[in-house]
């Protein structure tokens, strides 16, 4: 599977992971795949999380890490 693809399938099971917790938050992967886009649904807040040369494991370590305040 191209990494993109899994990358965005990943973020899909991120959010539903947070969502039994009744965290609702939007993850979008740039078309540069550089960076995401991470919503909170609630308050519309958005912060960008740098995912620059991550594998799928590398890139929720950096969103948890880089939004963990927000998140958590």
């Amino acid at each position: 599977m191209e990494e993109r693809v899994k990358k965005q399938e990943a973020l899909h099971y991120l959010e539903r992971a947070l969502g039994v917790d009744d965290k609702w938050f939007s993850f979008r992967l740039s078309d540069d795949g550089n960076t995401v886009k991470v919503t909170d649904l609630e308050s519309h807040c958005t912060r960008d999380v740098n995912i620059a040369l991550d594998n799928v494991p590398a890139m929720i370590y950096d969103i948890l890490r880089q939004a963990n305040d927000w998140i958590m």
